[in-house]
């Protein structure tokens, strides 16, 4: 037989990430005080949790730089009280300002019922046929109060997922997640379409070295023009620096003849082929040799001479 707690938090899981990530925070909220103890309880307060991350809101200043000291006890005993197949969260944080105006936002009680476009979470609610699906949804956990929590959970979402589409939020590009409208893709998908965008630009700037920041910008987004807002001169340049610490961490001083020396000079001096010579070659080595794979050799060598 399926333990109550495991059984609650995959039927959670299938409600999708958003509504689990919502039902955890409830959940160590509710079972903070008997969590971390009166004492911490009544100086930290939990807000939320953000890929692995409880973020806190410590009003004690003083207590907030001792946070650090008793952190490992609070991240095991959360992750021991809700006793699942890997940690539920591994940091704690102090919350942000918006964090904690979003939690006190969320946890507000409906007041009265939505006449026209909600301006505010507190004039949504939700239609009977809305709640019904919710109380179907949790009437399949026999425990009373683990079935309120989830009940709990569902609504909210429910309330904040209505309150989001009627004012302009959208799905992800790239998967089922609400997006703020300005944004094409959540968090998650953001993250790994940066990752592609920098991949990319590392092919770009690898196959053409010579390419000055914004000609690599354009032919970045002539590949991907939904990353516009993300592509910046900076990040060609971050990934050209990346680049030609890469290489030159595979290169050992005095090699001047293979391909990837040469690589590293057009990197470094943004020449074409055809501009390279052997005294540029040799001059960029020189610059960049506490760079190279051998380097600690060179300054050994370097010291051992000084010293003569």
């Amino acid at each position: 037989m399926i333990p109550v707690n495991k059984f609650v938090h995959d039927k959670m899981r299938s409600f999708g990430d958003e509504n689990y990530n919502r039902f955890l925070k409830i959940e160590v909220i509710r079972k903070w005080q008997e969590i971390v103890g009166s004492d911490i309880a009544a100086k930290v307060k939990p807000v939320t949790i953000e890929h692995g991350t409880l973020f806190v809101d410590v009003k004690n200043s003083a207590y907030k730089d001792q946070l650090k000291f008793f952190a490992y006890e609070i991240i095991a005993n959360i992750n021991e009280a809700l006793a699942q197949d890997k940690p539920i969260v591994n940091k704690i944080r102090p919350a942000n300002a918006f964090q904690i105006a979003a939690m006190q936002t969320e946890e507000k009680t409906i007041a009265e019922p939505v006449k026209e476009k909600p301006t505010t979470l507190d004039s949504v609610t939700l239609t009977e046929e809305e709640v019904a699906c919710c109380n179907e949804r949790a009437a399949k956990i026999s425990d009373e109060n683990l079935r309120k929590t989830i009940l709990d959970t569902l609504l909210s979402a429910a309330r904040l997922r209505k309150f989001r589409l009627a004012t302009g939020w959208h799905k992800c590009k790239n998967c089922d997640t609400l997006c703020p409208p300005e944004e094409l893709f959540c968090e998650s998908c953001l993250i790994k379409e940066r990752a592609a965008m920098t991949e990319e630009l590392f092919k770009i700037i690898y196959d053409k070295p010579w390419l000055k920041p914004q000609e690599a910008q354009k032919i970045l987004l002539e590949k991907m023009p939904h990353m516009e807002r993300e592509c910046f001169a900076e990040m060609v340049e971050s990934a050209r620096t990346s680049l030609i610490q890469k290489i030159a961490g595979q290169i050992r001083f005095g090699d001047e003849e293979s391909s990837e020396v040469m690589k590293l000079v057009m990197l470094e001096k943004r020449l074409p082929p055809d501009k390279i010579t052997s005294a540029i070659v040799h001059r960029t080595l020189v610059d960049l040799q506490f760079n190279l794979a051998d380097s600690a050799q060179l300054q050994r060598y370097s010291f051992k001479s000084a010293r003569r």
